[in-house]
């Protein structure tokens, strides 16, 4: 490595420039059909992921919509009861 940060600086971007060039080489080396794995593998995973989060959303609004109806029982008890001890 270079002596001043400037060297540095201009070694490392060197390197992400060579690594960059040569991983564009390795795709454009892949097979169609491994090119295509790779997209449909990629489009599992995305299909995945929101799968897991409609699940975990819908479930948590299901929770959310029992526990306010358990709420609303909770006060229409409450006021039958108010009635009842008047009454």
């Amino acid at each position: 490595m270079g002596e001043t940060t400037a060297q540095t600086m201009s070694e490392i971007e060197a390197t992400r420039a060579r690594l960059d060039g040569e991983l564009r080489e390795l795709e454009q080396r892949l097979p169609a059909t491994a090119r295509v794995a790779k997209r449909a593998a990629g489009a599992v995973a995305g299909i995945g992921a929101i799968g897991v989060t409609s699940r975990f959303l819908l479930r948590r609004r299901k929770r959310r919509d029992r526990d306010s109806r358990v709420r609303e029982l909770e006060k229409r008890l409450a006021r039958v009861e108010h009635r009842i001890d008047e009454g």
